[in-house]
């Protein structure tokens, strides 16, 4: 089975609120997907999955592979997001298990992209929607109990390259009127940022090198520099921390 009908899920996303630029990611990311022979599953997880999601919602999707070719997979699916005008992105590693990128896009969108190689420790927890699974690998990873709250996600995991990203959810749960989740959260980070005057932090990960695409000049490739990273997907558990 390739995985739910895709019109179903597209149609899904709209009727949450989910824009436009979302549509055309998944769309996008399936294609590659199906070019791509090592592909044997992507999985849409997260608020979307969960239909809680809205207009400024994050696009969170885990694509898994054999034969070791998740970066490659990544740096293809990153010039397809670079084609976009974007605020920010960065990338990080999981070493042999893979790698991510995360972006903030003008239209006040975002997007994270895990990629993993198989055999993985990724537990996915339902609901989840399967964009991509031509071998029913998706069943095979799934585990009992709820998903990530945000409630739980970990402050300044990624250091100083993930701080614009952390900022960009709380800004959307202020819109959303979860003020004592935002400040619950903006207290976490603080206690976990170094002192004024301390060179020390979070270990820091190489953003997305802009050349020569910049998020003023949309429609050209660029390059993702992987960086080392301990993390997962928002929406599973794996690798064996949450991010």
């Amino acid at each position: 089975m390739t995985g739910e009908p895709l019109t179903a899920i597209l149609r899904d996303l709209a009727d949450q609120g989910a824009p436009p630029s979302h549509l055309h990611r998944i769309e996008a990311l399936r294609l590659l997907c199906e070019r791509t022979p090592a592909c044997v599953g992507l999985a849409l997880v997260g608020s979307y999955a969960q239909s809680r999601g809205d207009r400024i919602s994050d696009l969170d999707l885990v694509a898994l592979f054999n034969e070791g070719v998740a970066d490659s997979y990544l740096i293809e699916a990153n010039e397809i997001l670079c084609s976009e005008e974007r605020l920010y992105s960065y990338s990080g590693s999981l070493g042999a298990g893979g790698g991510f990128c995360k972006y903030v896009f003008l239209d006040f969108s975002s997007c994270e992209l895990y990629a993993l190689n198989v055999p993985t420790s990724l537990k996915l927890r339902r609901p989840y929607l399967r964009i991509w699974d031509p071998v029913d690998l998706l069943l095979t990873l799934e585990a009992e109990g709820p998903p990530p709250r945000q409630e739980d996600f970990e402050a300044y995991q990624h250091g100083d390259d993930g701080l614009l990203w952390e900022l960009f959810d709380c800004i959307k749960w202020l819109k959303r009127g979860r003020t004592e989740l935002t400040k619950s959260y903006l207290r976490k980070l603080v206690a976990r940022l170094p002192p004024a005057d301390s060179k020390e932090g979070a270990p820091s990960m190489s953003e997305l090198q802009f050349h020569p695409c910049a998020p003023t000049v949309p429609n050209k490739a660029c390059t993702v520099v992987l960086g080392d990273a301990d993390a997962g997907p928002r929406g599973v558990r794996a690798l064996p921390r949450r991010s």
